[in-house]
């Protein structure tokens, strides 16, 4: 059974039965139910067995705020019915077929009850809320947006995942409109992981690849990347350039791990004053600098850190991208050679943070040098982790593609 809980963007943090938990954002709430199960191989990923499964998925989803809900037994079955032929039309949809009477009849049905209520609060008005629904609002609310999406501008970008063994689907919002992956956490680099060995003659298996998220276990020690995750701030470490999303300045400072009375004294590993929860991960590479620098700067390079479709190279400060998977931001600084500095906010985020990469000479070699990836405001110590194993993943990428 795959569990899901709401992340801190759009989308849904699903915790699959391998543990890895991974940010899946299908661009729209009837998709969203998907992830609850379904017929036939899909029987083994239901949660939708008791009505606290379905308040539990309205929960996570991106009904935010959640309504107050009382569903019944018969409006759980009615969910399962709903949510069977959203995916029917939905793979129809990908295929090219003609859809089911009984698919388009049982959304339409749905559709046509009343919806959930929205108040508005006066006369100091807040955000969004609810009146108390019932399942059978929900399931309306659910059905219309199913319409809005096969009748709109962006049912032709209705997709499933390019992974062989993935099948969740989602809607591609992107501006360049090339997402091929479920998230980039999960498929995405898997992808890239299998390619990079595929290339060096030695795939091994799925588990040898990087198993649900590459960097997590297995292959060997020595072509691992280190987390920094000793507080150390930033600044400490060669990343003080101004610039960060919320207009921080130097990242840290040495009141980084001074008193702080909501963690008992003292901030937790990860936590700065000025840069929030942040993460770095470096390595020391066989490789001189500019090499690294070229490699990380060129369309390989970038592909392992940033994504496809965008080309740095002329370092504009305030320069906006955005990747082929939806990745957006803005460059803040470009040293050539030295370091690159952005703002980095993946497709289904709500905030966003800021990536530096560095390269520098290794002490005592010109032959080598040290890789960083460091990232600021990031949402808490959760996301932190997520990212710790992402940047893992992409400097095993990096080290794989360059001793290639």
């Amino acid at each position: 059974m795959t569990e899901f809980a709401r992340g801190s963007s759009k989308g849904l943090l699903l915790q699959p039965p391998d543990g890895v938990d991974f940010h899946f954002d299908p661009g729209s709430l009837c998709l969203e139910l998907l992830v609850t199960g379904g017929p036939g191989p899909l029987a083994r990923f239901e949660v939708l067995h008791r009505p606290a499964g379905l308040t539990g998925w309205a929960e996570s989803s991106r009904l935010d705020p959640t309504p107050h809900l009382e569903v019944t037994e018969l409006e759980l079955a009615a969910a399962r019915l709903l949510r069977d032929s959203v995916l029917t039309l939905a793979r129809d949809r990908l295929r090219g077929r003609e859809p089911r009477p009984e698919d388009l009849a049982e959304v339409n049905a749905a559709a046509a009850r009343p919806p959930l209520a929205p108040v508005l609060e006066w006369p100091e008005p807040g955000g969004l809320e609810w009146l108390p629904a019932t399942g059978t609002q929900l399931l309306s609310t659910v059905a219309r947006d199913a319409i809005d999406l096969f009748t709109g501008p962006y049912a032709h970008r209705i997709r499933e995942c390019g992974a062989d063994d993935c099948s969740l689907i989602f809607v591609d919002t992107s501006r360049p409109g090339r997402r091929r992956w479920c998230s980039m956490e999960r498929c995405g680099n898997r992808h890239k992981v299998r390619a990079l060995r595929a290339r060096q003659g030695g795939a091994g298996t799925d588990e040898e690849a990087g198993g649900p998220l590459p960097g997590t276990g297995g292959g060997d020690a020595t072509a691992r990347a280190e987390a920094v995750d000793t507080g150390v701030p930033a600044a400490d470490a060669g990343f003080g350039d101004a610039g960060s999303p919320r207009g921080a300045g130097s990242a840290g400072s040495s009141e980084d791990a001074g008193d702080s009375p909501e963690f008992g004294g003292r901030l937790p590993t990860g936590l700065t004053r000025d840069a929030g929860w942040e993460i770095g991960v470096s390595k020391t590479l066989g490789h001189p600098p500019g090499a690294v620098w070229d490699f990380i700067t060129g369309p390989e390079g970038l592909s392992c850190w940033l994504g496809d479709g965008v080309d740095l190279h002329d370092g504009a400060k305030g320069r906006a991208y955005e990747t082929d998977d939806g990745t957006v931001g803005e460059v803040r600084s470009y040293r050539p050679g030295d370091r690159i500095r952005l703002t980095w906010r993946p497709s289904g985020w709500d905030h966003d943070t800021t990536v530096q990469v560095a390269v520098t000479a290794s002490r005592g070699s010109e032959e080598r040098s040290v890789l960083r990836f460091h990232q600021e405001w990031l949402a808490g110590p959760e996301e932190r982790e997520r990212q710790r194993t992402h940047w893992r993943a992409v400097m095993d990428s990096v080290v794989a593609s360059l001793d290639a």
